[in-house]
């Protein structure tokens, strides 16, 4: 069963079991970022651990830290992905003419040279953005993300991993990536 079906599923029976069962399936989908996919496993863990940075959560940049190493991430990996947190941390909001620049400016850096591939960068910036609930950023980041060769089913592995690291404000961003897929596809 393809990942986004299976977040769908899981969604389905949260809503018609309650809570108890809510986080049984939250539960299982912890086990997301283990469970071989369309994204690499090593792929998932440089999303969480964006998602922490992004987060400024030191118990879970330690744990993700830590994960990363073990499964092949190098010190230029992950020094990539707190330059990406500390990006998206930047990203204005309600100013047109920063926005402009932003944007410039993070396509300069999403296409430079460094350890992490263009779609990756944006898998990374796509969730912190989920996370941090900035449309434009969302938007932005999966027709990025599509035009570097990322494909729907990546963009939607990204979803779950949002959610165990950030829950409900995580899952409120669901429609807005649809809709956005959606969009783009037509």
């Amino acid at each position: 069963m393809p990942a986004d079906q299976t977040f769908v599923n899981s969604i389905k029976k949260a809503r018609a079991y309650g809570i108890g069962e809510f986080l049984e399936i939250l539960g299982e989908l912890s086990q997301e970022s283990t469970k071989k996919g369309h994204l690499e496993r090593k792929e998932k863990e440089l999303i969480v651990l964006g998602i922490a940075f992004a987060k400024q959560c030191k118990r879970c940049i330690d744990i993700h830290t830590a994960d990363a190493i073990k499964i092949g991430a190098n010190n230029n990996e992950i020094e990539q992905v707190k330059k990406i947190a500390l990006f998206m941390r930047a990203t204005p909001h309600g100013n047109e003419e920063l926005w402009k620049s932003w944007k410039s400016s993070w396509h300069e850096f999403s296409l430079g040279k460094g350890s992490i591939k263009a779609q990756q960068r944006e898998l990374i910036a796509l969730a912190i953005s989920i996370i941090k609930q900035h449309k434009k950023n969302i938007c932005f980041h999966i027709e990025k993300a599509l035009d570097d060769g990322a494909s729907k089913e990546e963009i939607f592995e990204v979803v779950p991993l949002t959610l165990l690291m950030d829950g409900a404000p995580a899952l409120s961003q669901i429609p807005r990536i649809v809709k956005t897929l959606e969009e783009l596809s037509d």
